[in-house]
This record gives C-alpha cells, sequence and structure tokens, in this order.
C-alpha cells in the first residue's frame, strides 16, 4: 500500500489520483493541506478515495510535513506560484514526490528548486503526460530507429480548442501562472528536447494580444455585465454556438479584463547544440476541429507527422516509390493515455521500483525555455537558454516559500 499526502488538491491532482487508484486499488490518500477543506472532501470522492478513510487534515504544508516519516510520497496540487515553494519544503524529507507544472514561474524560483533536488532529480515525477502517450511513444519507436535519417527541423504546433479557459478563468491570473508559455508550451518544449535528445542553447520567441483586450473591470462577470446580449463570449452566446471553447457555459469572469496579460497567440525557434533547430506556435483564439497539436520531423531520409487531436501518425519515405505509411494509435484514458503512464510511473517511484522518466531536470529545463521564451518576447532578442547544472550551481535566495497555502 502507497501512503500518499497532498499539498493543495486542485482539478488535476484528482484526475491524477484517480488515475493512482485505478493502477493500485490500495493507494491511500492519508493526509492533506489544503484550506478549502470541503471541496477537497468531495475531491477525494471523485478520485475513489473517500476522507471516510481516515484522511488527516492540515492547515498549512509544514503542519502536514512534521508527520513525513508516515508517508511514502508526496503530491503537489496547488496553483502554479506555489509549486515551487512547497516542493522546497518536501525535498529535505527525500520523499517521492509527484509535482505539477510548470515546477517554477520565475528565474529565482527556477534557481532554487534546482538547488534543492540538485542530485535528486529523478525522485520527482513532473507532470508531462504527453512524453508517455501512446502515441508518441510510436512516433518517437520510428524517429529513434534512424528512418528518418539525418533530423535538421521540427515543426510543433498546438491550436487550442479551449483556450478560453486562460481568460474568462483563474489561469488568466497572470503572478499566479506565469504566462501562457509556462501553462502550455512548458509540455511541448519538454516533448520535442526528449524527442530530438538534443540540448536546447537558445530560442527567439514573440507573442501577440489582438483577441482578449479590452478595459472592462477585472472583476466583472457575465451576469453582471450590460452586453451579455451580443458579446460572443458570453454564456448565452456560447450556448446558442453549442461550443464553450474553455469558457464556462455558465457564468464567468470577462475575457475582455483591463488586467489580463496572457497573450493570445505565441510563436518560438529553438536552436539546439546538434544543429538542428524547431520551431513552435501557440494559439488560444482556436476552436471546434481546428484544435490541432502535434509536430513535424523531417529528417533526409523521411518525414513523421503526428497529431493528438487525430491520434494519427503519418511517415513520408523521401527515397522510396510512393511510400507513405499511416498508424492509428488511439487511447481511451486522460491526456491521450498520459495520465494512467505517468501514475504507473509515480508510483513505481514510490515502490522502488524504478526511477522517474519525466523527472525534474526535464522540469526544470522546460520551465527554463518557457522563461527564456517570454524574455525574448518582451525584449525582442534571442535568449541563451541555462543548462540544469549551471542553474543548481546558483546560490537559491534565501526565502522562497510563503508561510500558508
Amino acid at each position: 500500500m502507497a501512503r500518499l499526502a497532498v499539498i493543495g488538491l486542485g482539478g488535476r491532482l484528482t484526475g491524477m489520483l484517480g488515475q493512482m487508484r485505478l493502477v493500485d486499488p490500495e493507494v491511500r490518500i492519508v493526509a492533506v493541506a489544503d484550506p478549502a477543506v470541503q471541496a477537497v472532501q468531495g475531491r477525494l470522492a471523485m478520485a475513489g478515495m473517500p476522507p471516510s478513510d481516515g484522511v488527516k487534515f492540515y492547515d498549512s504544508p509544514d503542519q502536514l510535513l512534521e508527520y513525513a516519516d508516515q508517508y511514502d510520497g508526496v503530491c503537489i496540487g496547488t496553483r502554479c506560484h506555489l509549486h515551487t515553494p512547497y516542493a522546497i519544503k518536501v525535498a529535505p524529507t527525500g520523499l517521492p514526490l509527484f509535482l505539477e507544472k510548470p515546477v517554477a514561474i520565475t528565474q529565482e524560483q527556477l534557481i532554487g528548486l534546482a538547488t534543492a533536488f540538485a542530485g535528486r532529480e529523478q525522485s520527482v515525477v513532473i507532470s508531462f503526460p504527453l512524453r508517455v502517450t501512446p502515441l508518441y511513444i510510436a512516433a518517437l519507436e520510428i524517429v529513434r530507429s534512424g528512418r528518418l535519417g539525418t533530423i535538421n527541423q521540427v515543426q510543433a504546433i498546438n491550436n487550442v480548442n479551449y483556450g478560453g479557459v486562460y481568460f474568462g478563468e483563474w489561469y488568466r491570473n497572470y503572478d499566479e501562472v506565469g504566462g501562457l508559455w509556462l501553462q502550455k508550451a512548458t509540455h511541448d518544449f519538454d516533448y520535442i528536447n526528449h524527442l530530438l535528445d538534443d540540448r536546447p542553447t537558445m530560442i527567439a520567441a514573440t507573442t501577440t494580444r489582438k483577441i482578449y483586450v479590452g478595459d472592462m473591470p477585472h472583476d466583472l462577470t457575465c451576469s453582471r455585465c450590460d452586453l451579455t446580449e451580443t458579446c460572443i463570449e458570453s454564456p448565452r452566446n456560447l450556448a446558442r454556438r453549442g461550443d464553450g471553447g474553455g469558457m464556462s457555459m455558465n457564468d464567468h469572469l470577462c475575457a475582455f479584463s483591463r488586467e489580463i496579460r496572457n497573450e493570445d497567440a505565441g510563436s518560438a525557434l529553438i536552436h539546439y547544440a546538434g544543429g538542428a533547430h524547431a520551431s513552435y506556435s501557440q494559439n488560444f483564439i482556436s476552436r471546434k476541429e481546428a484544435g490541432r497539436r502535434g509536430a513535424i520531423v523531417t529528417g533526409y531520409s523521411a518525414t513523421l507527422e503526428f497529431d493528438w487531436y487525430t491520434d494519427e501518425i503519418r511517415v513520408v519515405d523521401h527515397h522510396h516509390a510512393n511510400r507513405v505509411d499511416r498508424i492509428s494509435v488511439k487511447a481511451t484514458s486522460g491526456h491521450s493515455g498520459g495520465d494512467i503512464k505517468l501514475a504507473e510511473m509515480f508510483l513505481d517511484v514510490v515502490h522502488g521500483r524504478d526511477k522517474s522518466r519525466s523527472d525534474l531536470k526535464d522540469g526544470l529545463l522546460s520551465a527554463a525555455m518557457c522563461l527564456a521564451a517570454r524574455e525574448s518576447s518582451e525584449t525582442d532578442a534571442f535568449q541563451r537558454i541555462p543548462t540544469v547544472e549551471e542553474l543548481a550551481r546558483i546560490a537559491a535566495p534565501a526565502a522562497l516559500a510563503p508561510a500558508a497555502l
């Protein structure tokens, strides 16, 4: 039986706990630190782990960690700006950690986290489901087989057809999420690095804010607005359209607030040490069947394409007459089958059966790329991407952890 402690039980971690319970019905949540106790009790029940099983609730992570010797692992599912501070609190316990992405949202947090876990990165499982999905694994096998020949370029795209969530819900709070490079691109940068098996060295990026801009009050909701009849993002018009696009079909915050800083599109160009380069674009105003997420990998011998929305891989041979292979890889669980694999991985780490294959080094590097992309988009200049080893050599700031959740 795995005895897990939870710091911050949000919706995403609730789903992951449910996947862990599917992998091992004996998994138990024995402690939770989260101020929203009533909501947490409901989420535990949703995950198949009712609080009647003897869960202890604590007011703070510090109180929970006083009993670290009673846990086999810790899961952190707070809002993004708290991922680093609470992970740093967990570090001295030596317990396996499941950490939601992004692992950090500032350079200071990145340095502190790298320092706290230096040498123990493989005891941490980062919530990067894309790199363990059946579709991606099948594509990776083809790439690693050498069939594509020498690879010179990756073109990756993420047209998010639920992008309204980043403008009408709490994700629009920039100080909590750090912007949309860290929210979305962190996944894609990670799989691109993994796919190329190379070190990113430089990045240039740009963003666009043309759609979700305006001068409406930040706390305005649709139910208190005089424009709900004409506003295309109002619940009334979303219902008419038959698609929320990430906006709540019920009452939600105004997507045209003057304080929203999230971009509605972004693109990056990444240079790798081995000479290849990657381009990546993300767009948050795509809707319905315009959604797309995947990549084109071009080599001298063949081109490979894959898309998580279609569950398909296509390989076009360059030097054989008319050979095109199409492969369908269907997944039935969350995040295209990646969540169940992450759950298996974390429980293997907890029980000492394996080391993390989506570890903190991967999370740190991806976050470093996102922060460099953010800096590049603000300065209109290429930014160097630091290595994880360089981050760990920089002295961590003295105080990164807040006192309360």
